[in-house]
């Protein structure tokens, strides 16, 4: 069974994992909105931009990093005649986490396991999934 967490940019940019709260109304001192738990003590919160939000898959990259969903990552994949390298964005969809670059390909996650990298996300770098022209 994987663990549950998230990731989010706090209010401040800085990116925080735990688990993840959302508050509909103030509750005491705190004020509605989203929030990653922080282990470590006080704050027992951040306030994150929800739409920063993204879930861990339960899988790592080659260098053991965690993969959520929103990274960009990066993919070796070997067609009978050639390895060839492919970016794309990790999604949720049907049940399933996929690699996809928006359109032309969609790789299961854990089949390319071994020879994946994260390089970055979809909130910090977009331009990592630009087509060169």
């Amino acid at each position: 069974m994987r663990p549950i967490e998230f990731k989010a940019q706090n209010v401040n940019g800085v990116w925080v994992c735990g688990n993840f709260s959302i508050l509909k109304k103030k509750i005491g001192n705190v004020g509605a909105g989203s929030y990653i738990s922080n282990s470590a003590g006080e704050p027992f919160a951040y306030k994150v931009r929800p739409e920063t939000v993204s879930q861990f898959t339960g899988l790592t990259d080659e260098n053991g990093k965690k993969i959520f969903e929103g990274d960009i990552v990066e993919i070796d994949v070997h067609d009978h005649l050639d390895w060839n390298v492919i970016k794309g964005k990790v999604i949720f969809l049907e049940g399933a986490w996929l690699v996809t670059d928006s359109g032309s390909f969609a790789i299961p996650l854990w089949s390319e396991i071994n020879e994946i990298e994260v390089i970055g996300n979809i909130h910090e770098n977009p331009e990592l999934l630009e087509v060169a022209t």
